[in-house]
């Protein structure tokens, strides 16, 4: 196995898409369901993407994120995951949670070829939508790219320490 030769290195996550979310709302309600996602691979460093209003059971994101993994979370702990709870957003009540992803880093990155690659790796994959009893609860779209190759082999003096989390709505100055 390779070892990576900076600390840290830097992805990019692309929340895309649902399908086939449950309603949670009651029969006699006409509206939809309006949606979100949090994202976080650190519990204390969570990124909430923007909240579809349109899409219902289907909604669609296109949020970005840029998170920086730290060697360590790949190389010598190999349960590390990205969690990615999806809520339904409610007027005056707490949000309730649809359903979660937990993917494994080591999923995600290819350890031979992720740190110091010239390359950029790209992916696109689907995972289902799990509720608390482990049913699954529709389909999640999410794509992932390693920043490495566009940022000359560093980070970038923008992302600072090695544990930073930026959606890029926050990044381009938008809410």
């Amino acid at each position: 196995m390779a070892t990576p030769p900076n600390k840290a290195t830097v992805v990019e996550i692309n929340l895309i898409s649902a399908q086939e979310l449950p309603s949670y709302k009651a029969s006699s309600s006409t509206s939809s369901i309006r949606t979100y996602v949090v994202a976080w691979i650190s519990p204390q460093q969570k990124l909430t993407s923007r909240v579809d209003k349109a899409g219902d059971k289907n909604p669609t994101w296109n949020d970005k994120f840029i998170v920086s993994i730290d060697k360590d979370l790949v190389f010598e702990r190999p349960n590390s995951t990205l969690v990615l709870e999806i809520y339904c957003k409610r007027r005056y009540r707490k949000d309730r949670l649809i359903g979660k992803v937990n993917i494994l880093l080591d999923s995600l990155i290819d350890k031979n070829q992720f740190w110091g690659s010239e390359d950029i790796c790209g992916k696109v994959m689907a995972f289902h939508v799990r509720d608390s009893s482990g049913m699954p609860q529709g389909i999640l779209n999410i794509g992932f790219m390693n920043l490495d190759g566009l940022l000359d082999r560093g980070m970038p003096s923008f992302l600072g320490n090695s544990s930073l989390a930026i959606d890029y709505r926050r990044l381009m100055g938008g809410n």
